[in-house]
């Protein structure tokens, strides 16, 4: 922290944003929506968007615009009913979840009405929690319209490398409910894959400057959007800028001390300083501090630049923290020869498969909603099960009728085409039988086999009488129609025999710091620091069981809002001259 005073600073604006996910990109909006504001937004990395890019984009916001233009009849009262229901008591936020049902829905108009961002409502995407008050089969995630990446013109090339999982063919991108058609391979799949295939080998002149198609979706969609809005309301975005430390004078936070292209500056804010920098997921040392273990950098999803850097600076400033046990737990696929880990999320929820841990048993329902499954792992683990790694077991006929992580249904790549290092080295194990594939695992063959033996007879029965899989509307969603009486229940049992490998994983971490209802930093004694607030992940989660599609990205981009509304109701402090400096930009 630095306590130098309110002078010499080499660049002034009324506030700075630290970081371009959703969140931040969202407040700098909202920040510069006030008469003559001015706003600079800076981002660790070279690219944009961080985690928020090479994410599915969904954004849970119960009783949005769009869900009502649908039709869809939902209330504040409602969400609240279900949140309460499925978000323990001692992780429960009462006036934080109050604020975010309240302005929520209020962020979305102000994006609507003042920016280029549009959503679709998602109307068959449910709630995570089935069974609890409140719930709603879908309308209550959006995701972001998809729009040509050519609109960016040269920062096209800066968007965020996609996850590999949201990408077919590493290529094409669709939406939520198109990938859905995918993997269920349900009517309309074959017309819809078309299509985009043919406009991507038709659009020659796009082809030759970039891999993947013109056509965004998802998380990159949604920051292509934001980025979009921030140029036409004249917002600069400062690449490979990293943040430092924050500036305090008299108590009150007055700006930041970054690092760009090599050199140290020192940043005035007249009104305030949003973090939005995310977690510390990829932080080894904060990992091995403050997660539960099994915990591994190598496992994650989330952006490479999340480093827990905000959170560092804010406590060294005096802010609380909490929550920092918890992350945004996902299982991950790591696949040799890719960037990052995939997101496993559907692969478990289809029919004919099934994950056990080092014994042989199997851990949780699959089909749940991932963030509740790997809580149910890392208390299986912490109670002496070896839970690191699982493997989600199949057979033929499931190799051959459904994709699993990178490979495609078997019907369409046997294999004799798959890349062989998948299979030496270990991420995917063949057997003729299950006794040599428990083998070849080192797991105990007599315990697999009862498992397959027992999972068979539920697929018969329909009924998963160990941990009620595909009992779930959110169950079924990646489950397939096709199958009776269970759409996620088929036997096992024709040979050969696979096992793909999969780590506990995550897609960010969700502790850290403390903040009230207007987004401002709480100290350890629960007060505001002036001039210092903050949104996403690093901040303490506010949805920390995940209760519905998107439920990282509504709370981030609706305390950004309200982040810049309130940073435009408090008055600013002059800062005085900032030192000449003509080659900033």
């Amino acid at each position: 922290m630095s306590t130098e005073p309110k002078s010499g600073f080499d660049h002034i604006v009324d506030v700075l944003v630290v970081g371009t996910g959703n969140g931040g990109l969202t407040g700098a909006l909202a920040a510069a929506s006030g008469e003559g504001e001015s706003v600079l937004v800076i981002e660790k990395q070279d690219c944009l968007g961080g985690t928020s890019a090479a994410s599915g984009g969904g954004v849970w916001i119960p009783n949005n615009r769009y869900a009502r233009a649908a039709g869809v009849e939902d209330s504040m009262e409602e969400a609240r009913e279900y949140l309460r229901a499925t978000i323990p008591e001692d992780e429960f936020q009462p006036e934080l979840v109050d604020a975010f049902l309240e302005q929520g829905p209020k962020m979305v108009d102000f994006l609507h009405e003042n920016s280029q961002v549009r959503y679709e409502s998602l109307p068959s995407y449910p709630d995570y929690f089935n069974e609890a008050p409140g719930m709603r089969p879908g309308h209550r995630s959006m995701e972001p319209s998809p729009i040509p990446m050519s609109e960016l013109g040269d920062q096209a090339a800066l968007l965020h490398e996609p996850n590999p999982a949201t990408l077919l063919f590493g290529r094409l991108a669709f939406q939520q409910e198109e990938l859905q058609l995918f993997v269920t391979q349900t009517k309309g799949w074959i017309s819809t894959l078309s299509r985009e295939l043919i406009a991507y080998v038709l659009d020659l002149s796009w082809r030759f400057r970039f891999k993947r198609a013109r056509r965004l979706t998802m998380g990159a969609a949604g920051v292509a959007r934001l980025i979009l809005s921030l140029n036409q309301a004249g917002i600069p975005i400062w690449r490979q800028t990293r943040l430092l430390e924050l500036i305090v004078d008299s108590g009150r936070v007055v700006g930041a001390q970054v690092e760009k292209d090599g050199r140290v500056l020192r940043i005035g804010t007249r009104r305030g300083v949003l973090l939005a920098s995310g977690g510390f997921e990829r932080n080894p040392t904060m990992r091995e501090k403050y997660l539960p273990a099994p915990t591994d950098v190598a496992w994650t999803a989330g952006s490479p630049g999340n480093h827990g850097e905000g959170i560092e600076a804010a406590s060294r400033a005096g802010a609380g923290i909490k929550f920092m046990e918890k992350a945004w737990w996902c299982t991950t696929l790591t696949v040799p020869g890719e960037s990052a880990p995939r997101l496993s999320i559907f692969e478990k929820s289809m029919p004919g498969n099934y994950t056990v841990n080092s014994s042989g048993v199997r851990v949780a329902n699959e089909s749940q909603n991932y963030q509740i499954f790997m809580r149910e792992l890392h208390e299986k683990h912490a109670a002496g099960e070896d839970c690191c790694p699982v493997y989600m077991i199949f057979d033929a006929t499931h190799r051959r009728k459904y994709p699993v992580g990178p490979l495609m249904p078997g019907k369409f790549l046997p294999d004799v085409f798959v890349t062989r290092s998948w299979f030496s080295s270990g991420f995917v194990t063949r057997a003729r039988s299950l006794k040599e594939l428990a083998e070849k695992l080192e797991i105990d063959p007599a315990q697999l086999e009862e498992t397959a033996k027992r999972v068979s007879g539920f697929s018969q029965t329909g009924k998963d009488l160990d941990f009620g899989r595909g009992d779930s509307l959110y169950d079924q969603f990646y489950g397939d129609p096709e199958v009776a009486p269970n759409p996620c229940l088929s036997p096992l049992e024709k040979a050969p025999f696979y096992a793909l490998r999969i780590d506990p994983g995550d897609f960010g971490t969700c502790g850290g710091l403390m903040i009230d209802t207007h987004a401002r930093v709480l100290d350890e004694h629960e007060n505001p620091i002036p001039g210092l607030y903050a949104t996403g992940n690093c901040t303490a989660g506010l949805l920390t069981t995940y209760p519905g599609p998107g439920a990282t990205l509504g709370p981030a981009m609706t305390f950004g809002y309200i982040a810049g509304q309130d940073m435009l109701e408090r008055d600013s402090v002059d800062l005085g001259t900032p030192l000449v400096k003509s080659d900033l930009a």
